[in-house]
């Protein structure tokens, strides 16, 4: 008990655990406040079978009525692929939105908890219908670190995204 006591010291008198504790006394992550006016992000998808990564930019904009977050998606992808989609995010409650796109089969879920926001939804990519379960955490004021998992028939994973949001200062 002694050691465990000495290890969990050693790390507070580090500095190793003040992250965690910035991060906890943070204003709450409200997804209409970040994702409201001009992002961008960057990062890939990597299909986690062949390891082949594709690597993208997205520039967004967002629009906050009230009621629902309006969110324009420009992508273009390493290869040259160009893309629009348009995210409709509805407040359902404290903490709780759901969220439909063009390519979207299945309305997501989106919670917010802390600096972390939650999304599971399915959308139709070609041919296939894939189940995204995609976690993003404030790591900053202007920053957003976005991770996902994809998969096919909702339990065969068959890829990941990785893409660090930031919203554009003037």
């Amino acid at each position: 008990m002694r050691f465990l006591f000495g290890v969990l010291s050693l790390f507070c008198f580090s500095g190793l655990l003040s992250p965690l504790a910035h991060a906890q006394s943070e204003k709450p992550f409200v997804l209409e406040k970040f994702f409201s006016g001009d992002l961008v992000a960057q990062g890939h998808f990597t299909n986690v079978w062949t390891g082949e990564r594709r690597d993208m930019t997205v520039q967004m904009k967002g629009k906050w009525d009230g009621v629902a977050l309006t969110l324009k998606e420009d992508f273009v992808y390493s290869d040259g692929e160009k893309n629009q989609k348009t995210w409709v995010f509805t407040k359902l409650g404290e903490n709780l939105y759901s969220g439909m796109r063009e390519d979207v089969t299945k309305e997501a879920v989106v919670k917010t908890d802390g600096n972390v926001i939650s999304l599971s939804y399915s959308a139709k990519i070609g041919s296939f219908d894939l189940d995204f379960r995609d976690s993003l955490t404030r790591t900053d004021p202007v920053t957003v670190h976005n991770t996902a998992d994809v998969y096919f028939l909702g339990f065969i994973k068959v890829g990941e995204v990785d893409l660090t949001m930031t919203r554009k200062t003037k």
